[in-house]
C-alpha cells in the first residue's frame, strides 16, 4: 500500500540504512585521517604506525577530540589548539574525499549485496539493495573481503595522490608488494577477482584446462601488466608523472585489463576537465607543481571510485 512507506517500521528501517551509510563515511574519513599521517610520515622515513599525532609547529600531542575527521578541524577553527598556528585545509579536503569516495563504495558494494560486481560473479546475491539486516543478520563474507580489498585499493591510490602532490617519490616496495600480492590473492581466493582475463569463449577452448584459481590469477597479472605498460606509455608521451603507471598497474591487478582502459579514458576525461577549469582561473592549478594537463593520480582515484560504483554496467558495455 502506499501509505506503508510512513509508518514507523518503515522509518525505522529507513534510519538504519541513513545510520550504516553515515557508518560507512565516517570510517572512510578516518583512513583519510590515516593517510595524512602516511602521507606526512612517509617522506622523512618515520613509522606510521608508532608515535601519536603531534602539531608540526610547536609539537604538542593533537588531543583525540580534535583529531576527528573533518569535524576536528572545524572545532578549532583551523588552528593549533596550543600555538593557534593554522592548519592547512588540506588535512580535513583529504579526509572528506575519503568519506566520501571510499564511503561511497563500501556502502554501496556491501548494501546492495554485491550487486556492482560484474555479471557472472560467485559473490553477488541476485538483488539491488540487501539493506542492513541482511548485512547483520545474512553477512557475505566473500562480499565483505572483496570490499575490504577494493577500500584498500582505493586508500592507496589516495596515499599515492598525496605523495604524488608533494613530489615525492613512490617507494618500490610499495608498489612491487602490490604486483605480488594481488595476482596471489586471485589465485589462492578465485572469488576475489570477479573479473575474467578474456572472454568466456576462449577460455572454454585453448585456455579451457585452467583451473579457477589459474584463471583469476592470469586476470590479476594481465591487468597488472596492461596498467603498468599503458602507464609508461603515457608517461614516455608526457601525458603522465610517475606514478601513473603503479596506479593504473594496481587497477588492474584489482579489475582486469579492461577497468584499465575504462578508467584511464574516465581518467583523461577529468583531467581535460580539471585543464580547462585551471585555465579559466587564471592557472592557478600549476600551484601545486603538478602539471595540469597530465593525467594524476587524483584522476584515477576518482575514476576508480567510478568503476567500481558502476562496474557491472561498465563490464558489459565492454563485452565481459
Amino acid at each position: 500500500m502506499p501509505w506503508e512507506a510512513f509508518t514507523v517500521e518503515s522509518f525505522g528501517q529507513s534510519l538504519a540504512e541513513v545510520a550504516a551509510v553515515v557508518f560507512f563515511f565516517v570510517v572512510g574519513g578516518n583512513i583519510g585521517s590515516f593517510l595524512n599521517v602516511v602521507a606526512h610520515r612517509v617522506p622523512l622515513g618515520m613509522s606510521v604506525v608508532f608515535g601519536g599525532s603531534r602539531c608540526p609547529a610547536c609539537g604538542q600531542a593533537i588531543r583525540p577530540r580534535d583529531n576527528l575527521p573533518v569535524l576536528g578541524w572545524l572545532l578549532l577553527r583551523g588552528r593549533c589548539r596550543d600555538c593557534l598556528v593554522p592548519i592547512p585545509v588540506r588535512y580535513p579536503f583529504v579526509e572528506a574525499v575519503a568519506a566520501v569516495l571510499i564511503g561511497s563504495v563500501a556502502a554501496v558494494e556491501i548494501l546492495s549485496g554485491g550487486y556492482t560486481l560484474p555479471l557472472g560473479n560467485e559473490v553477488a546475491q541476485g538483488r539491488w539493495w540487501r539493506g542492513v539486516d541482511e548485512l547483520l543478520f545474512h553477512p557475505n563474507g566473500r562480499l565483505l573481503a572483496i570490499c575490504l580489498l577494493h577500500v584498500t585499493g582505493l586508500a592507496t591510490l589516495l596515499a599515492w595522490a598525496l605523495l604524488e602532490y608533494d613530489q615525492q617519490r613512490l617507494p618500490r616496495r610499495w608498489s612491487v608488494l602490490v604486483g605480488l600480492t594481488l595476482p596471489v590473492l586471485s589465485l589462492l581466493w578465485p572469488w576475489l577477482q570477479p573479473a575474467v582475463a578474456v572472454p568466456p569463449v576462449v577460455l572454454e577452448g585453448a585456455l579451457g584446462s585452467l583451473s579457477p584459481g589459474q584463471a583469476a590469477g592470469l586476470t590479476s597479472l594481465l591487468g597488472l601488466l596492461a596498467g603498468w605498460l599503458l602507464g609508461t606509455l603515457l608517461r614516455a608521451a608526457g601525458y603522465a608523472g610517475p606514478f601513473l603507471a603503479g596506479g593504473l598497474a594496481l587497477v588492474g591487478g584489482l579489475c582486469g585489463w579492461q577497468a584499465v582502459m575504462t578508467v584511464s579514458l574516465i581518467g583523461l576525461f577529468l583531467s581535460c576537465c580539471r585543464c580547462g577549469g585551471a585555465s579559466i582561473c587564471r592557472r592557478t592549478a600549476g600551484r601545486t607543481g603538478i602539471h595540469a594537463r597530465r593525467l594524476t593520480m587524483v584522476d584515477v582515484l576518482v575514476a576508480f571510485s567510478l568503476q567500481l560504483l558502476g562496474w557491472r554496467w561498465l563490464a558489459a558495455g565492454t563485452g565481459k
